[in-house]
């Protein structure tokens, strides 16, 4: 547990940024806005750039808290966390809620909405189009959806100086603001705003060096997935497909070229060849100097602008995600391409510049046979054969979500998790091929908290300080209860 009164200074972060847009430098109503993660993470999350700007633009004084290196210190000013006297937490993974707990219990905040007084803690974030009721113990208002759409009156609502319970049964009146110890007493009208990109935001607030991605200035181009693959949540929670236009995306370059440095861009979408002006955008980028780092890549789009954009600026590893080595088992996750498809644009991409590929795969999956967790090593093995790139094969659980096609098939838990685990393993040693896994531990906790509701987010919130079981989180969050607390809170529907 961290010492929430130690000193240490951010101003090494702070020296080495460059705002993109003009903020402004007060504003009263004095807020710690948190991300659950170290900066370097934080920091390349545009829905927590966007948050920021708009609170500082709307007069709200948000100061910027991280995990690590300096968690009880605001990035801006270097000031304590006892010194605010509200919270609001970017959460956009389901694990983000336990470290959000976490996070207040170190800094001697309760993570019980119950147990507080003075305080108050809100939320928003992706996770919110999910299960809000994740964080119904634990935040006192939960903004759902796009908080940018909601962020004027919540600034005007928490700037008017009330009472907390007034504060609080103001909050409520927005629809799309959930306020737990109000609505848990009837069913109400509540739903996910969501935006069709047709906002005025659409780059980063900061370019940095320190951020994981390096002095990139990240851009928004899509929003919404119109694959409808049916593990994911993007195509059915989120909301439509909307698309920035790219006189749009060439005044966020130019504007934010004219205040700072920054090397690279950052095309933030969920899939960069399905943007319809993507090679007039590179050569943009490239008449600029700058380089070009895409979020996503679908094999179905890539071609050979993309990967010699990445390469030319020294870019040689592409991501992408078969998420199975067999063609049938991948076809029912709603992934058309097959084996074949994948290895003729890798052999592309290779004589292209890249040298090599980072292929995530998922295991767990539903109806999943021993053969088809066997094809992930055998088709890393034969794209290396084939393709001659050194291959990194990232291997995941699959967790079932609410609002996805695939939200009632069955999760693995720990035990299988880890014997399929030991499987792929053995099946991997081949020269040129490296195989990650990412953590079963944390992914039974992101399952957990998929179906938290509200008596699993009261076990988070009265057990932070010593850490949650995720064994005993799972035993409280079975799906029969979420569905009927959605219900009752007018929640139900919250992803369709």
């Amino acid at each position: 547990m961290h010492n929430a009164t130690e000193w240490a200074s951010w101003s090494e972060y702070r020296n080495r940024e460059n705002l993109t847009v003009d903020l402004p430098r007060g504003g009263d109503c004095p807020c710690a806005f948190f991300f659950p993660a170290d900066y370097k993470v934080g920091m390349t999350n545009l829905g927590f750039h966007y948050i920021y700007r708009v609170l500082r633009e709307l007069g709200v004084a948000a100061e910027r808290f991280f995990t690590s290196p300096v968690p009880y210190r605001s990035v801006e000013r270097d000031t304590l966390l006892e010194r605010f006297p509200l919270v609001l937490g970017s959460i956009s993974y389901e694990t983000g809620v336990y470290e959000f707990a976490r996070w207040l219990a170190g800094g001697n905040i309760s993570p019980s909405r119950k147990l507080r007084r003075d305080i108050l803690v809100g939320a928003g974030g992706a996770v919110t189009y999910i299960n809000p009721l994740s964080l119904s113990a634990i935040c006192d208002f939960i903004v759902l959806g796009d908080g940018v759409l909601a962020a004027r009156f919540m600034a005007e609502t928490l700037r008017a100086g009330l009472p907390r319970e007034k504060m609080l049964a103001a909050l409520a009146e927005h629809p799309s603001i959930y306020v737990p110890s109000i609505h848990e007493r009837g069913t109400h009208s509540l739903y996910n705003a969501r935006d069709g990109i047709t906002r005025g935001f659409g780059r980063g607030t900061w370019t940095t060096p320190l951020a994981a991605f390096g002095d990139t200035l990240l851009l928004e181009l899509q929003r919404g997935c119109v694959r409808g693959c049916r593990f994911c949540t993007l195509a059915y929670c989120f909301g439509a497909k909307g698309t920035r236009d790219l006189n749009l995306v060439k005044r966020d370059i130019e504007e934010a070229n004219d205040r700072c440095d920054f090397s690279k861009v950052g095309l933030v979408t969920p899939e960069a060849g399905d943007y319809a002006d993507l090679d007039e955008l590179l050569e943009f980028a490239e008449h600029l100097g700058k380089g070009v780092s895409f979020a996503s890549l679908r094999i179905e789009g890539l071609s050979e602008r993309m990967v010699r954009a990445l390469s030319g600026f020294g870019r040689r590893l592409l991501t992408v995600a078969p998420e199975s080595g067999d063609d049938e088992l991948r076809k029912r996750c709603g992934k058309r391409f097959t084996n074949g498809d994948l290895i003729e644009k890798l052999k592309m991409a290779e004589k292209c510049g890249a040298r090599s590929v980072k292929m995530y795969f998922m295991f767990g999956l539903p109806g999943e046979t021993d053969g088809q967790l066997l094809s992930i090593s055998k088709l890393c093995a034969r794209v290396r054969e084939e393709t001659g790139l050194v291959v990194i094969a990232a291997a995941s659980p699959f967790v079932p979500k609410p609002g996805t096609p695939w939200a009632e098939e069955v999760f693995d838990g720990e035990r299988k998790l880890k014997l399929k685990c030991s499987l792929i393993s053995k099946s991997f040693g081949m020269p040129g091929v490296k195989l990650q896994f990412g953590s079963v531990k944390e992914s039974c906790l992101e399952y957990a908290i998929s179906w938290a509701g509200v008596n699993a987010s009261e076990h988070i919130a009265n057990t932070a300080a010593s850490g949650v079981s995720y064994r005993k989180l799972e035993s409280l969050s079975d799906k029969g209860t979420f569905y009927t607390e959605f219900e009752r809170l007018g929640l139900r529907g919250l992803q369709n």
